[in-house]
């Protein structure tokens, strides 16, 4: 579980971090984008069309992975994730705020194609 949380980390902040840093990559070639006003460019395929903080699911998913090996005897290992949790999610509707007002119509149409915010099929 920690291994498919990490990998899901690694390779949603990969596809990020390339899209910035030369956008026509042949490695992200396949990746559909929206095209912004501002110039800027929102993946919605690959792990940014599953979730629109897919890294945050990585997080969360290691947070639990590491939890979950001490088993159900106490809460206190628990406690991590549970924060963790909380606080990706207070960050994730701060950005969310932050990046309708940055992009404005475009930020909408990327929530439409990217319906869910963290956890997929559930928020």
């Amino acid at each position: 579980m920690n291994l498919l949380g990490y990998y899901i980390f690694r390779s949603a902040n990969g596809e990020k971090n390339l899209l910035r840093r030369n956008p026509n990559s042949p490695d992200i070639a396949h990746l559909e984008t929206i095209s912004t006003s501002s110039g800027k460019k929102l993946l919605v395929s690959g792990w940014w069309g599953f979730v629109r903080r897919p890294n945050y699911l990585g997080d969360i998913i290691m947070a639990f992975s590491w939890a979950l090996l001490c088993g159900f005897d106490s809460c206190i290992p628990y406690f991590y994730p549970v924060y963790l949790t909380i606080l990706l999610i207070h960050r994730e509707r701060r950005d969310s705020h932050y990046c309708r007002q940055k992009y404005g119509r475009d930020w909408d149409i990327y929530c439409s194609r990217v319906p869910y915010r963290i956890i997929p099929y559930i928020y």
